[in-house]
């Protein structure tokens, strides 16, 4: 009997449904009320539509399995004469609603059908788009007697009214629905201010959910003046900030930055972050991002990228703003800046540009994770400028946007580096000094177009250019037993390069010593395209098609030059070694791939059949050449690096033919993937997808070295499938969800390695290749789970594992006689990874005026590599077992102006190996401090912070130290906050450091560069803000 009804349901018309009504009663004999006309748009919403229209065939199957024959041919032919009464069947009608503004929905307004005359003919209904439980999109419904054209008049008591012509036109596939695919965008009316005496205090609210929408009140959060979009990000609850620009709120990644709901500076978030004054900023938002797929078919997709989108104020949302800035500091630091922006009801108009030479991301009383290890390494200093135009028609179909911006950086580094191999027998300690100069131009420039339109197309062209320059020296030894435990208290690499005979070099193998100098040229051109179509969607079918299309060439030159002197000292044996070596690598590269799919859904059956092509082709020349083979450019040449020989025939004779060569690969992909997707519609919602793509590999590779050439050709079949579970369980207010995915994925060794050539350019380095390597297989299963009350995020829990059989590992056989190693690449079995991060965040107290954030992550990671000593007889893996813990805890109090808070985070790093001799390496990294933000007397305002940086257990003595870090501005505001004065000081008790520490299968480095030294700075900011005259 249930699937009798869903037959009926199925049909719009209600005198068919009388009609099967009485039939049904007769065949099942027993009484049913009559069905009543279907008419609620929340039980059939969009999203149903396609549940009932194909749950059709299943339900006359079960119908008709027990029914008499009779009563089939009776019933059969009632079904047959449907289109007779559906030509004079009503039709239904569904459109979007939303603010033209900023494009959220609109509730509780009231619907008018009118004739093109604008005769009122019958009222609609204003209904809602409804999953899991919450209102995502607002939507007209109505119903018209026939196909033709009619105004929807849209009334709300905040918008003005709106009459929206549509034209209703049936296809076959549309089963009496018909969506209209523009929206009917509503302008908001002015809010009426009106005086009045009481005074009213009330504590502003930080955040809120609306829907699936977090929106942050920028006015709540206390800032420092001067402060731009990175400072109010890191205080936004359950959002992070890394030194790298990536924002994450509640544990996901955003991956674009909007402004005012469109792209920014081709959505880099370090353009806005660094130059976007926070004090323009009303709301910022975070929600997952509409696809045009959604928007065309009304059906949601199964992920969405995460967006964060700055909204300004109104204010600041029309005419000219400016914010200009100006500092001077102490060591000789400056800094000044510009940003502009203008609005028009059209268009948007940006520029921006700096200079300094501080190379900083502190903030005195930020309440970020900042540590040293963010700091940018060594001594810079940038000068960047870029502008951007964006227009936007008044229907929304149409947007251009252009932006360039030009950057030029000259980078001082001193690094210093010392790193223990894992090896069976032997002990081999490395140590490295370096020292660099490096600068670099870069040139960026985008164009991009959106058409939304019945058939969405976008595309973009963009250009990218850089060139560089480089100067270094370098010093580096390599010694047999623990070098610190010899020099304790010294620098090893002094000791190693003291004149006369030390104990340190009795007991080394080798030094070396290089004076290097390099030159860059990049350029590249790319043009994507993008094209989505929803054939049959005036009809109500959500059939979807996309085609993508990407096209990208570039060209490369690289110079680099380098004397390069190599001694063998007590522990060593071999003939001292000086060359004088020129290494020019010009090449070429294209890329072209498209790919097209088709999406058909069935209720809650999505298939999608989607085909992809790409090739590749690389055109590369490695030209080596030995100058100290020349006379006069040997070890006391008198030509300083970057001099080359002006004749040919000098040219020639100083090629390294062995290790140069010429290579070509075309490579060609053929990919064609089915993806079957299962969902559920009940309020504890199912979705099950299984991804099956199958890929062809061709690849062509040509190769030629003086008296060789190679042609060889590989084939390659390989099954990627993917399997995806969401599971949601909705109980009152809390929502719980779980994700579990797992995916296996294939690739293939660099063609290159099955030559088995042999690169020996480093005398200590001896590289070759494996014609016998096979692909490498790695499977991933991941699980997440969080949980959401009152619709914001609870707590949130991921949990992943890796493993890869016949890993891409590097072979060493290292020598103890010359400290050099041969390597050549293997696969190897044994390498897993688990990791697992659970995050929660919350607010408390009178007026929630505390938030608290925590997060417990771990990681625990088995390598596995080959290691070798020359003369041994066999081969033996070297297996590293890497335990990571990490704990952070801040808890932040706000309330009139007061900000204070306190950090605290500590993470545990344990290395066990299988070989007799490792020693197990147990090292912690921990800090702890306050932050304060306060109002003082005279309207000042003060920001400090102070921190406390800890090490322990690394091998290096010094670097097991604890570290005082107190930062601190002072500020004062005029001409009604216009003009800001502040004060800065850096680093204030001397003790900044930088160091990080990795570990892997082949060794462990640890690694320190030169950070800026504590400095105080003097800024001056200005803003200015020109709104266009009312008319």
């Amino acid at each position: 009997m249930q699937a009798a009804q869903m037959v009926i349901v199925a049909i719009s018309n209600a005198q068919i449904q009388v009609v099967l009504a009485l039939i049904l009663q007769l065949l099942c004999q027993q009484p049913r009320p009559i069905c009543q006309e279907y008419t609620s748009v929340d039980s059939c919403s969009l999203l149903s539509v396609e549940t009932y229209r194909n749950s059709y065939p299943l339900a006359l199957y079960q119908l008709f399995h027990n029914i008499d024959m009779q009563y089939f041919l009776l019933f059969l032919g009632l079904l047959f004469s449907l289109p007779v009464f559906s030509q004079k069947d009503s039709i239904m009608v569904y459109g979007n609603i939303a603010d033209a503004f900023t494009g959220a929905i609109i509730e509780d307004g009231t619907i008018d059908v009118l004739s093109p005359d604008s005769t009122v003919l019958f009222p609609g209904e204003w209904t809602y788009n409804i999953d899991d439980g919450v209102r995502t999109a607002s939507l007209y419904y109505c119903k018209v007697p026939e196909e033709g054209n009619y105004i929807i008049r849209l009334q709300h008591p905040n918008y003005f009214p709106l009459y929206f012509p549509i034209t209703v036109k049936l296809s076959s596939r549309s089963n009496g629905f018909v969506i209209i695919p523009q929206k009917a965008l509503m302008r908001k009316c002015p809010k009426e201010q009106k005086l009045g005496e009481a005074v009213v205090r009330a504590t502003k609210i930080k955040m809120v959910m609306k829907g699936d929408t977090l929106v942050y009140n920028a006015d709540a959060f206390q800032l420092s003046q001067g402060s731009m979009l990175d400072a109010l990000i890191e205080q936004l609850p359950g959002a992070q900030l890394n030194e790298s620009g990536v924002i994450t709120v509640n544990g996901k990644r955003v991956s674009s930055l909007l402004v005012n709901g469109r792209d920014f500076f081709r959505g880099d978030p370090k353009i806005a972050l660094e130059n976007l004054p926070a004090y323009m900023v009303n709301k910022v938002k975070v929600y997952e991002q509409q696809s045009d797929f959604e928007e065309m078919t009304g059906l949601k997709e199964m992920e969405r990228p995460l967006v964060m989108d700055v909204n300004l104020k109104r204010q600041y949302s029309i005419g000219w703003i400016a914010n200009a800035e100006a500092a001077r500091g102490t060591k000789d630091k400056y800094l000044a800046r510009l940003f502009a922006l203008r609005f028009s009801d059209l268009s948007r108009f940006a520029i921006f540009g700096s200079i300094n030479n501080t190379n900083d991301t502190r903030r005195p009383g930020a309440k970020g994770e900042w540590s040293p290890s963010y700091l940018p390494q060594g001594l810079q200093t940038s000068k960047t400028a870029g502008a951007e135009y964006s227009y936007e028609n008044r229907h929304k179909t149409f947007e251009w946007t252009s932006n360039v911006d030009v950057t030029h950086t000259n980078n001082y580094t001193l690094t210093t580096y010392n790193h223990e191999s894992f090896l069976p027998t032997q002990r081999s300690f490395s140590l490295n000094r370096s020292e660099a100069n490096n600068h670099t131009t870069w040139f960026n420039t985008s164009h991009r177009f959106s058409l939304k339109k019945a058939v969405r197309q976008s595309g973009q062209i963009s250009f990218n250019y850089d060139k560089n320059t480089n100067d270094a020296t370098q010093r580096a030894g390599e010694v047999g037993v623990n070098p610190f435990e010899l020099v304790p208290n010294g620098e090893v690499l002094d000791e190693l390069f003291r004149p006369g005979s030390t104990r340190l070099q009795q007991l080394a193998r080798n030094r070396r010593y290089s004076l290097m100098r390099g030159n860059g040229e990049n350029w590249r051109l790319s043009a994507p395209y993008q094209l989505r179509w929803s054939p049959f969607q005036q009809s109500g079918v959500n059939d979807f098609f996309s085609f993508n299309f990407s096209g990208v060439y570039d060209r490369h030159r690289a110079q680099t030059f380098d004397h390069y002197r190599l001694e063998y000292l007590g522990a060593g044996s071999g003939t001292n070694d000086f060359r004088n070596r020129y290494r020019n690598a010009p090449s070429h590269h294209y890329n072209f791939n498209t790919e097209a799919s088709y999406l058909m859904p069935f209720g809650a059956f999505w298939p999608t059949l989607s085909y992809k092509y790409s090739q590749d082709y690389r055109d590369a020349n490695t030209n080596f050449y030995r100058l100290d083979r020349l006379a006069g450019w040997g070890a006391n040449t008198d030509f300083a690096p970057g001099m080359l020989p002006s004749a040919t025939a000098d040219m020639m004779q100083a090629l390294d033919a062995p290790n140069s060569g010429h290579s070509r690969l075309w490579q060609r992909r053929h990919q064609v993937s089915l993806r079957l997707e299962y969902r559920t519609k009940h309020q504890n919602r199912t979705t099950i997808a299984l991804q099956l793509p199958l890929r062809w590999e061709l690849e062509h590779l040509l190769f030629d070295k003086v008296g060789q050439h190679f042609d060889r050709n590989r084939t390659q079949a390989l099954f990627s499938p993917q399997v995806y579970l969401h599971q949601q369980f909705q109980k009152g207010e809390t929502s719980h969800v779980f994700i579990l995915n797992y995916s296996l994925s294939r690739a293939m060794p660099d063609f290159i390695y099955a030559l088995e050539l042999e690169d020996s350019s480093n005398p200590l380095y001896i590289q070759r290749g494996n014609a016998h390597l096979v692909p490498s297989t790695t499977q991933n299963l991941s699980f997440t789970m969080n949980t959401f009350k009152k619709k914001r995020k609870f707590y949130d829990l991921n949990l992943s594992y890796q493993r890869t059989s016949n890993a891409l590992a590097t072979e060493r056989t290292y020598n103890p006689t010359t400290g050099g190693y041969v390597t050549h690449p293997v696969n190897v079995n044994g390498n897993w990874r688990t990791d697992g991060t659970f995050s929660t965040n919350g607010q408390f107290g009178a007026n929630k005026a505390f938030d608290w954030s925590n997060q417990s992550s771990f990681s625990y990671d088995h390598n596995v590599d080959m290691a070798n000593v020359v003369g041994s007889t066999t081969h033996e893996l070297s297996t590293i077992g890497s335990l990571y813990l990490r704990e952070r805890l801040s808890v932040n109090y706000s309330q009139r102006g007061w900000h204070l808070g306190a950090k605290v985070q500590g993470s545990y790093n344990r290395m066990t190996g299988q070989r007799s001799d490792f020693k197990e390496i147990s090292a912690w990294d921990y800090s702890y401090g306050l932050t304060a933000r306060l109002p003082l007397p005279g309207k000042v305002g003060l920001s400090t912070d102070f921190t406390v940086f800890s090490r322990r257990g690394y091998t290096d003595t010094q670097l097991n130290t604890n570290h005082f870090i107190w930062n601190l501005r002072l500020e004062r505001s005029i001409l009604h906050g216009n003009l800001t004065f502040a004060l800065d000081g850096f680093d204030l008790l001397h003790e900044l450091s930088n160091v990080t520490r990795t570990v892997n299968a082949q060794g462990r480095t640890e690694t320190y560069h030169n950070v800026i030294p504590s400095y105080f700075m003097f800024h001056a900011i200005y803003k200015f803000n020109l709104s266009p005259k009312k008319r």
